[in-house]
C-alpha cells in the first residue's frame, strides 16, 4: 500500500498540490479578510494582475475557438476538424476561468449578477460583460455534444444531438460575431484612458490591434495543448495540421506587425521607443517575443516540421502575447498614474490557481471525452515514438 502511494506521488502532482494549497489560502484572504489584505491595488492603480493576466490574457488566448469553428463549419475546411473540439474546449475553459477570475476582480463579488438586470448602455464594461456572458453560453452549446455523447440514455442522447445539429451553424455564426466583438471591446476599454496610457500602446485603433493579436496567440496555445496531449495522453493527430497552424500563426503575426508599425508611425510614437525608460524596455521585449523571434522561427521549415521546435516557438508567441497584455493593462499606466505597482503574492497565487484548474480540466476532458483522436493501443509511448520517428507526420493507418 505504501509503495503504491509512493509510486503515485510525482513531481507534477506535488507542484499542483502546492499551487492549490497556496491558491486556496489566497482565496481565503480575498473573500474573507478583504480586498486590501489580498492585493497591492490602490486608487491610483485599481486594475492590476487580475485584469491583465486573468481577463485580458485569458480571453485573448481563447480566440482559437471561434477561428477553428469558422474554418470548419462556415468555410468547409474539414482538414482541421480533428482539432476542432480541442480548440472549442480551450476557449470554453478560458472563458470559464475568466468568469471565475471576475469574482476575484470585483470589489463586491456578491454583486456579480447586477449587469444581468442593471443595464448601462453607455458603458464599455457593460458591453464586455454582455459579450462574456453570451459567448460563454455559445461555447457551452458548442462543447455540449462531447458530454452528451457519453450519456447512457440513447433516445434522449440522439434527440438532443439531432436538434443541436440543426441549429449549430447559427450558433457558430453568433459565436464568431460575439467573440470578434469581445476581443475588440477589450481594447476599446482603454480608449477612454487617453493621456494615461503610454503613447507606445495608446491608439484610436486599439480595438483592432487587440483583435489582430489575439488570433495568432490563441492558435499558438492550441498547438501547445495538442502537442502536450500527443506526448502524454495517447492522442493521435496528424502533425501536418499543427505545422499548417504554425504557418498561419506566422502570417497573422506579420499582419499584426504591419499594422502596429503603421500605427506607431501615424501617432508619431517611435521616438518614445528609443528613450531610456522602462516603457521602452517593455515595448522592445514585447516586440522581440511577439513579433521578431516567432516570425523568424516560424519561417523555418526545420521549426514548423519539428514537433518540439514548433511547440517552443508557439510558447514564445504565447509569452509575447502575455507581455503585450500586461504592458497595456499595467506598464503603460504607471507613469501617468504616479505609482509603481507590484502584484502581491496572493494576486499571483489566485491567478495561478484558476489557470491550474483549467489545465487539469482540459487534461481530464481529453482523457474521458472524445476531444481528440486516440491511438488504438493504450500504451502512450509506443504511439508517440512512432509519431516522432515519422517527423511528426504520423500515418493515419
Amino acid at each position: 500500500m505504501i509503495a503504491r502511494i509512493k509510486s503515485e506521488i510525482t513531481l507534477w502532482r506535488v507542484i499542483v498540490a502546492v499551487i492549490f494549497t497556496i491558491g486556496i489560502y489566497a482565496t481565503y484572504l480575498r473573500f474573507l479578510v478583504g480586498f486590501r489584505a489580498s492585493t497591492n491595488l490602490s486608487d491610483q492603480m485599481p486594475w492590476g494582475l487580475w485584469v491583465g493576466l486573468s481577463t485580458l490574457c485569458g480571453i485573448g488566448l481563447s480566440a482559437a475557438g471561434f477561428g477553428i469553428s469558422a474554418a470548419v463549419y462556415l468555410l468547409g475546411m474539414e482538414r482541421y476538424r480533428p482539432i476542432l473540439r480541442a480548440s472549442i474546449l480551450i476557449s470554453f475553459l478560458g472563458y470559464m476561468t475568466v468568469c471565475v477570475g471576475y469574482l476575484y476582480e470585483i470589489g463586491l463579488p456578491w454583486r456579480f449578477w447586477h449587469p444581468i438586470v442593471m443595464w448601462n448602455h453607455r458603458s464599455v464594461l457593460f458591453d464586455v460583460c454582455v459579450c462574456i456572458m453570451t459567448y460563454t453560453t455559445v461555447l457551452t452549446f458548442e462543447f455540449a455534444p462531447a458530454v452528451i455523447e457519453k450519456l447512457p440514455w440513447k433516445r434522449l442522447r440522439d434527440t438532443v444531438l439531432h436538434y443541436h445539429h440543426k441549429v449549430l451553424i447559427a450558433v457558430v455564426l453568433a459565436g464568431v460575431l460575439l467573440s470578434s466583438m469581445h476581443q475588440s471591446y477589450l481594447g476599446g476599454l482603454y480608449l477612454i484612458a487617453r493621456g494615461k496610457v503610454h503613447p507606445l500602446w495608446y491608439s484610436q485603433y486599439m480595438h483592432a490591434l487587440f483583435y489582430l493579436s489575439a488570433i495568432p496567440a490563441g492558435l499558438a496555445l492550441v498547438v501547445m495543448a495538442i502537442y502536450l496531449s500527443m506526448r502524454s495522453l495517447n492522442v493521435r493527430v496528424d502533425f501536418s495540421i499543427l505545422s499548417d497552424c504554425g504557418r498561419m500563426i506566422q502570417l497573422l503575426l506579420i499582419v499584426f506587425a504591419f499594422f502596429k508599425v503603421l500605427d506607431l508611425t501615424a501617432n508619431q510614437a517611435w521616438g518614445y521607443a528609443f528613450q531610456r525608460t522602462s516603457e521602452a524596455g517593455y515595448f522592445w521585449l514585447e516586440m522581440l517575443l511577439f513579433v521578431a523571434i516567432p516570425i523568424f522561427l516560424l519561417s523555418l521549415d526545420s521549426v514548423r516540421s519539428n514537433p518540439e521546435r514548433l511547440y517552443w516557438a508557439s510558447a514564445i508567441v504565447v509569452a509575447g502575447f502575455m507581455v503585450n497584455r500586461l504592458n497595456v493593462s499595467i506598464n503603460s499606466l504607471q507613469s501617468a498614474m504616479g505609482t509603481h505597482y507590484v502584484p502581491k503574492w496572493s494576486e499571483l497565487a489566485a491567478s495561478v490557481l484558476v489557470i491550474a484548474a483549467g489545465v487539469i480540466a482540459f487534461r481530464y476532458a481529453v482523457i474521458y471525452l472524445d476531444i481528440l483522436p486516440k491511438w488504438p493501443t493504450p500504451t502512450k509511448p509506443e504511439g508517440f515514438r512512432r509519431w516522432m520517428s515519422n517527423g511528426g507526420l504520423a500515418a493515419q493507418a
